[in-house]
């Protein structure tokens, strides 16, 4: 009878333990899945204004003259290329939105379709919680070049007292006081440098290479590389005499980037193509060379926003979430004005530039010319 007593006594408190460990569990599914939508939904408005503005920079300082020599000779310019691209104020912030539409699940599996039925019911206690006037859905808040930012405050009281069935007050209880968003890193400017040698000339055309392995210029951007290539043409070699030098130029360029950012340590990655053609001219007087140029730049990313929970909230909570992974596509188009000029010293050559689009990028370097 003791021993039945016994066994009997390790049943229950076996089944005690693990019905205690349900409400947690379903709790952990609903931060990890809602906490993937809100990311899924808000990761563009985040990370953007790094892919934008690391690379327009990048794209910059891609011609200091548009002087082609007319015959066909062999040269090499060796140069070394800065820029510097700043971040405007709007991209410092956007308006995050808290996901609340409900999804359909028939083609998923019975596990997937039980967590997104624990989903749907939790989004719809919150889009009550929106109408009573509970719960904040749109917040301003940190950008990656933002500050501490903003999150959306749960409002636990309200849910607790309107807890249902499916979702009931012991699953809301173990929830945190917020769904926090990753905060930013407090810059205003991001610095690239590049490597470029040109190789001229066939035809009054040139051929340009630039090349930067994966490097850290600065450790709030990360790992940082890029490939470029261009084909310069200066088409006023066909004209007799011309008042100046002009060229058209069309250039690609591939760069990667790989970034982790707060406390969060939320990972960013992005691969993007950017293409540009540009129209620019300059003329020589004796030792120094003014140069304008007109352009018109594209970018597609494609890429990806890895984050888990603050530790803030993890100690709240008293565990964390599976690292959760959502795409991020993008595109962006700029028209760009440049004004610069180039001094020569003998083989030697020195330029700065300003580049006037929706970023201001200011770019210099130093280059040498070898001619066989």
């Amino acid at each position: 009878m003791r021993i039945f007593c016994f066994i009997l006594l390790l049943v229950t408190l076996a089944w005690t333990n693990g019905y205690a460990q349900v409400p947690r569990e379903i709790t952990r599914g609903l931060l990890e899945d809602y906490s993937r939508e809100i990311f899924d939904q808000n990761a563009e408005g985040f990370m953007s204004p790094l892919v934008i503005v690391a690379n327009v920079g990048a794209n910059d300082a891609f011609y200091n003259s548009a002087y082609v020599p007319r015959e066909n000779a062999l040269y090499f310019d060796v140069s070394v290329r800065s820029m510097t691209a700043f971040v405007l104020e709007e991209e410092r912030t956007f308006t995050a939105i808290l996901p609340l539409e409900q999804k359909n699940y028939k083609d998923a599996t019975p596990e997937e379709q039980l967590r997104g039925f624990y989903l749907n019911t939790f989004k719809s206690l919150l889009q009550d919680a929106a109408e009573e006037g509970e719960l904040e859905t749109e917040v301003v808040t940190a950008t990656v070049f933002g500050g501490e930012g903003k999150g959306f405050v749960i409002p636990k009281e309200y849910l607790q007292e309107n807890a249902s069935a499916i979702i009931d007050s012991a699953v809301l209880a173990g929830l945190p006081s917020q769904l926090a968003l990753t905060p930013g890193t407090n810059q205003d400017m991001v610095i690239a440098a590049v490597p470029q040698i040109t190789v001229g000339s066939y035809y009054s055309s040139e051929l340009l290479v630039r090349y930067i392995p994966p490097v850290v210029f600065d450790e709030n951007i990360g790992k940082f590389s890029f490939f470029g290539i261009a084909v310069k043409h200066g088409f006023t070699n066909w004209l007799d005499d011309p008042p100046f030098d002009a060229a058209v130029q069309v250039g690609f360029q591939h760069s990667s980037i790989t970034n982790e950012v707060g406390v969060t340590r939320a990972k960013l990655e992005a691969d993007t193509d950017l293409f540009a053609v540009n129209l620019h001219a300059s003329r020589r007087f004796g030792w120094i060379e003014p140069y304008a140029g007109f352009s018109f730049e594209t970018l597609n990313s494609e890429g990806s926003y890895t984050f888990t929970l603050p530790q803030n909230i993890k100690d709240e909570i008293g565990y964390d979430i599976n690292p959760q992974t959502v795409p991020v596509t993008l595109s962006d188009n700029a028209v760009k004005g440049t004004l610069g000029v180039t001094a020569y010293l003998g083989p030697m050559q020195v330029f700065a530039s300003a580049g006037i689009a929706k970023h201001m990028i200011f770019s210099g370097g130093l280059g040498y010319r070898f001619s066989p």
